[in-house]
């Protein structure tokens, strides 16, 4: 993330997660790393990124619950900022909300950056 661009709210967000879980033999199962676009939805008082949420479920008048970025399960750590001004929105959640997994309606995160950005490629303003 560059640090002369300041978040605002609206702006998107690619989060990293690492999702894992406890198999039967009390061992921890690592599903790798996971991508997933996020909505902006408030900031700390410094400029910080507070709240997110993930508008990928439902329809497109659909607002997803916000939570709070810094207490995501299995969040990485590491995250791009896509600031509004250069993506067309509503377009890029709309990728995202059609990224689904075979024969489902549910959304399916991305398993590379590169995946994500070619996908995403066409939202992105001129």
């Amino acid at each position: 993330m560059s640090e002369n661009i300041r978040p605002r709210r609206g702006d998107l967000v690619m989060v990293e997660l690492r999702p894992s879980h406890t198999a039967a033999t009390y061992g921890r199962v690592d599903e790798g790393i996971r991508l997933v676009l996020m909505t902006v939805r408030n900031l700390t008082r410094d400029g910080q990124i507070k709240m997110v949420s993930d508008d990928r479920g439902g329809d497109e008048a659909y607002q997803g619950r916000a939570v709070k970025f810094d207490g995501m399960l299995h969040r990485t750590g590491r995250y791009w900022l896509l600031p509004a001004a250069a993506w067309d929105v509503a377009r890029a959640q709309a990728i995202a909300r059609t990224h689904t997994y075979p024969k489902s309606t549910t959304p399916m995160a991305w398993e590379s950056l590169e995946a994500a950005r070619r996908a995403l490629a066409e939202a992105r303003q001129p």
